[in-house]
Parts: C-alpha cells; sequence; structure tokens
C-alpha cells in the first residue's frame, strides 16, 4: 500500500537519480534551521516554517524529477540568500542541499550556469560577512564551501561515467546481436555454396553411373567411388563449416569444376592464371566460394554444352570470368536490383567484404550465339605493391 502511494506521488524511478531514502535523508539536516527558526517572533517563526516546509518540497521534487530543475534550483538558492542574509549567516550551509540538484543538471551548459551561480553566492558571503567571520570560522566555512564546489562536479562525473556504461552494455548486446545474425548468414551462404555444389555433383555422378551400369560396369565403379569422396569431402566441409574453417581455394575449386562439369557434360576449357603473390588468402577463399556457386548454377541451370574458365590479373583489378554457350539469362538478373537467390545474393555479401563486384550478362548475342558471361572483379588494396610486382614482372 505504501509503495503504492509513493509510485503515485514520485513516479517510477529514473536510473539518473538516487534512491528515495537518500533524497529523503538529507532533510533531517534541516533540523538545524528549524532550531533556529523556532528561536525567532512567532510571526517570523511561521513564516520561516512555510519557506522551510515549500524549501523540502521543491528540493525532493527536484531529486525526482529532472523537468523545471534548472528553474527550481535557483528559487532553492533565493531562498538560502533570503535565510543567511536576513536571518543568521549559518544558514549558507543549506548550499549542500544545491550540490545533488547541481551536479544532476541535465546539461553541460546548465551545469556550469547554476555552479558559477552557487560559486558566485559563497564568495559573496564571505564579502559581505568578511568582518564578522573569526579565524576559527573560517577554518570550517571555507572547507564547507570547497565541498560545496566539489560535490557536482563529482556527482556529474560519476553519472557521466554510469551513462557510458549503460551506453557500453547496450552497444555490446547490439555487437552480440549483429554478430550472431552475422555468423547465421555466414553458415546460410556456406551451406548453399559447399553442400549445394557437393550435392549437385553426388546427383550427376549418380544419373551417370546408373547408366553406365549395364554399358561399362568399370566406368560405373570409378563413378561410384567418386561419389564416395565427394560424400566424404562434403563431409569434411560440413565440419569445416562449423568450424568457421571453410578453406576453399581457386585452384582446388578450379580442379572440381573440371570434374563436375565433365560429369555433367558441359566441355571444360580453363585460360590464364593469377600472377603470382597478387591473391591473398582471403581473396583466395572468396574467388573459390564464388566459383564453385558459379559452376554450379552453370550445370544447375544454363543447359550448356561448353564452359570457359578464365583468370586474369589487370593492372588494378583481379578478374575470374565464367562464360557458357547455354540459353543464356534474362533481365532480371543481370543487374544488381532484380530477382536474386541465394547463391547470387551470398556472392555479392562475400565480394563486400574485400570492394569486390559481381556482373551477369549475356554473351555474344551480336554474334547470334547464346549463353552467360559471369565476371567477378576484385581490385587489388595495396597499390603500391601491386606497382612493384607490375615492374619485378
Amino acid at each position: 500500500m505504501i509503495k503504492s502511494i509513493l509510485h503515485f506521488l514520485f513516479g517510477e524511478r529514473s536510473p539518473s537519480r538516487p534512491p528515495l531514502f537518500i533524497s529523503f535523508i538529507w532533510l533531517v539536516y534541516l533540523a538545524f534551521p528549524l532550531h533556529v527558526v523556532f528561536q525567532r517572533p512567532a510571526g517570523e517563526m511561521i513564516i520561516g516554517l512555510f519557506v522551510i516546509a515549500v524549501f523540502a518540497v521543491i528540493y525532493v521534487y527536484c531529486i525526482l524529477h529532472e523537468r523545471g530543475r534548472f528553474v527550481l534550483t535557483y528559487a532553492l538558492m533565493a531562498v538560502i540568500i533570503l535565510f543567511t542574509l536576513q536571518v543568521d549567516p549559518s544558514f549558507m550551509f543549506m548550499g549542500f542541499y544545491l550540490t545533488p540538484l547541481i551536479g544532476m543538471m541535465p546539461t553541460r551548459r546548465k551545469f556550469m550556469i547554476t555552479w558559477i551561480s552557487l560559486s558566485v553566492f559563497l564568495v559573496s558571503i564571505l564579502v559581505v560577512y568578511r568582518n564578522e567571520l573569526t579565524s576559527d570560522d573560517l577554518i570550517s566555512v571555507i572547507p564547507a564551501m570547497l565541498i560545496m564546489l566539489f560535490m557536482p562536479m563529482a556527482i556529474r562525473f560519476g553519472r557521466r561515467s554510469k551513462e557510458l556504461r549503460e551506453k557500453l552494455d547496450i552497444a555490446n548486446e547490439q555487437i552480440a546481436i549483429l554478430s550472431a545474425n552475422e555468423e547465421r548468414a555466414r553458415i546460410s551462404r556456406d551451406l548453399h555454396d559447399t553442400l549445394g555444389h557437393s550435392l549437385s555433383l553426388i546427383t550427376l555422378k549418380s544419373e551417370l553411373t546408373e547408366r553406365l551400369i549395364l554399358k561399362n560396369s568399370e566406368r560405373a565403379i570409378q563413378e561410384v567411388r567418386d561419389i564416395q569422396a565427394t560424400s566424404r569431402a562434403a563431409l569434411q566441409q560440413v565440419r569445416e563449416l562449423v568450424s568457421g574453417l571453410n578453406t576453399a581455394t581457386v585452384d582446388t575449386e578450379i580442379h572440381n569444376a573440371l570434374q563436375i562439369l565433365e560429369a555433367a557434360n558441359i566441355e571444360p576449357h580453363l585460360e590464364g592464371r593469377f600472377r603470382e603473390g597478387s591473391v591473398t588468402p582471403l581473396i583466395n577463399n572468396i574467388l573459390g566460394m564464388c566459383l564453385r556457386e558459379t559452376v554450379t548454377n552453370v550445370v544447375r541451370h544454363s543447359g550448356a554444352s561448353s564452359c570457359t574458365i578464365e583468370r586474369t590479373s589487370m593492372h588494378d583489378c583481379l578478374m575470374l570470368i565464367v562464360s557458357d554457350n547455354g540459353q543464356g539469362i534474362d533481365g532480371s538478373v543481370s543487374g544488381k536490383g532484380g530477382c536474386e537467390g541465394n547463391g547470387l545474393k551470398g556472392m555479392r555479401e562475400r565480394l563486400k567484404l574485400v570492394e569486390g563486384t559481381i556482373t551477369i550478362e549475356p554473351q555474344g548475342e551480336e554474334q547470334g550465339s547464346r549463353g552467360t558471361r559471369v565476371s567477378i572483379t576484385i581490385p587489388y588494396v595495396n597499390r603500391s605493391s601491386t606497382g612493384r610486382e607490375e615492374n619485378n614482372g
């Protein structure tokens, strides 16, 4: 019941302000100004009690709520100045009630304005009462003033550190979510590129074996052995995928591509080679995975009888070109937009890591032939080292 009443009066506690008991405990020190007020005549005592009550309500409100804190802090400062000048100089110690409010100001500008105002007030007290303050008074007054000026800075620094920790926690959570999403995307790409290729090869060789069983048993036995080797390789690829160690390379994938093209009765052609030292391990892996996906698409969708794989080292980039003489493509997949399957999306995502691009276009329509040409381009990252390689060449 009490908790419900407090919630109704003061609302939900913001993470940037202290708990209620810390807010209220400072009100105990109002006993000292109350003791002084009770020594005054009846009329002044009533006015003093009323002002102290208003002071306490405003103070608690400012602790609990950010809205109006800047203006109300000056209202409290005005009350302290009034009591200090009209009642007793010891009321200046009520300036301690201003320190948490100044430290909790929402902006740096408001913090500086209120802190400077508090400093001016404290210095003015020393000037006004310079003839009345003894050495013993100064020993107690000056340290108290210094604490009043230091506390807002300490409170603001503490709140700032807490806010930065909270932002860091939020950023770490977002990084964890993004990392999980990226890992899911990686697994999805690798499953599609790796197992899709292997299963396509197993399917083609199984169909070939079925046709060869009665015609050429020895060849059929060899194809079965190839199927077993491909399945073992697929199992190893799954293990590498789970451990994040997928080590596809261009040379390995060219060897696999020649096998799958021959199994699909597509005549393979290999042209050119990359300049020695121009392919980093990361680019080698990305080109290998892209080549795997491209050749798999040729086998599945092109209906081609011939396929050419060309490797070229240009002066500023590497190019891997796969072309066929199949049925060609329509405009929906030739550009960056349109309808793209998971394989093409996966290739684009991989190539983004090395600022590479992929272009898919019809092959030689001006000569009346048909087919598709897939061009993968990856720029050199280190231009200076590339220039040295060319000079050495």
